[in-house]
């Protein structure tokens, strides 16, 4: 089944219109709408600002190396999350969720998964899962294993959980702070050093 063609351009116009009303609260959090944006398609720049953190070093006597007894961490702030293009595909909206799609905020390119930043959505204390998945079975690209996003609602393991339910209380707007709180605001890249190596890991901590 597909949307009218003339209803699904009046629920874009009319998603466009509610982020336009929240600019501000959107800015705030350094997430701007392009220019490049264009009938079925909405491009939203996210710009993280969390500083890439590296743990206290430990300190060596002679041939002694003294840890750390408790890891604190470093901020470096001319390192930061990259910037990223987050596309929203409204084609058959609101039959269908939103489709959402990661590229490059300079090239356009579709961004490729083991160069991405990483999404968590924070549980609790140890419990912070990813929801950057590398690989949809029907797209075969990155996606976003949260409610709101079609690649989520359409995926095999989540027939259970339909669109249908939910797209009287969830617009773009809200969905778009969705993706920022899990892959932004929740999230901060921290530099660990492994034995002979170095390793970028995403931390997950609780805000409220």
């Amino acid at each position: 089944m597909q949307v009218d063609p003339e209803v699904n351009r009046a629920k874009y116009d009319r998603e466009i219109s509610l982020l336009v009303e929240q600019q501000t609260t959107l800015e705030s959090r350094l997430i701007f709408m392009l220019s490049s944006t264009a009938y079925p398609h909405i491009d939203l720049l996210f710009v993280p600002r969390h500083p890439v953190q590296i743990p206290g070093l430990t300190t060596q006597v002679g041939s002694i190396i003294l840890a750390q007894p408790t890891v604190t961490f470093t901020d470096l702030p001319m390192f930061a999350g990259r910037a990223f293009k987050a596309r929203f595909d409204l084609t058959d909206y609101d039959l269908r969720a939103p489709s959402l799609e990661f590229r490059d905020a300079w090239t356009d390119a579709e961004l490729q998964y083991p160069t991405m930043f990483r999404a968590r959505q924070f549980e609790g204390p140890g419990r912070a899962p990813d929801v950057l998945l590398a690989d949809h079975p029907t797209t075969h690209k990155p996606f976003l294993c949260l409610r709101g996003i079609r690649e989520y609602h359409e995926h095999p393991q989540h027939s259970g959980d339909e669109w249908l339910l939910y797209r009287e209380t969830l617009n773009l707007f809200s969905i778009v702070m969705s993706l920022w709180r899990v892959s932004v605001d929740l999230v901060h890249p921290q530099l660990n050093f492994q034995m002979n190596r170095m390793q970028v890991q995403w931390a997950a901590e609780e805000k409220l």
